[in-house]
């Protein structure tokens, strides 16, 4: 979709900082870590066990299949499980690092993070919206410390 590179510019980053795609075997930027060797990844790895060290990567973009369905006849895998992918994901990010996910579903928060941005693209007529979650890492989230969070801009 060549979101990527906007999506970039908008947390203000650079292809030089540390980024993982878990799911993303045919990604543009960062580690591109898949389970399918079909699509040439860097790594070769399930996104419900990272292969790396917490407090890793600056960026983590999560772009799993969108159904039991699609994973099962599109990519032969069984139905990815969202709570541990995702705490997998928090565990390698940064503290304010970001994680963002794509989806045609509005997804629940995840633990340890704080949304900053939902975007809802169209990608073609007739087709579903492509909705971005751009969540934030926060370690007082993470360690279960409340407070009042509020929703500020990269």
């Amino acid at each position: 979709m060549h979101f990527e590179s906007r999506l970039l510019d908008l947390l203000k980053l650079t292809p030089g900082h540390m980024i993982l795609q878990p799911f993303g075997g045919k990604a543009e930027y960062g580690i591109r870590l898949d389970m399918d060797m079909g699509v040439s990844p860097d790594i070769i790895a399930d996104a419900h066990y990272l292969p790396f060290r917490d407090n890793t990567f600056d960026l983590v973009i999560l772009d799993p299949p969108y159904s039991d369905k699609l994973a099962k006849d599109m990519y032969k895998a069984e139905p990815p499980k969202f709570k541990l992918y995702s705490k997998e994901a928090v565990r390698v990010l940064k503290n304010g690092g970001y994680l963002v996910m794509y989806h045609f579903l509005a997804m629940p928060s995840i633990r340890g993070t704080r949304i900053v941005y939902r975007i809802f693209m169209e990608t073609r007529k007739w087709h579903r919206l492509r909705c971005v979650h751009i969540h934030k890492k926060d370690n007082c989230l993470a360690m279960g410390i409340r407070g009042q969070s509020i929703m500020e801009l990269p």
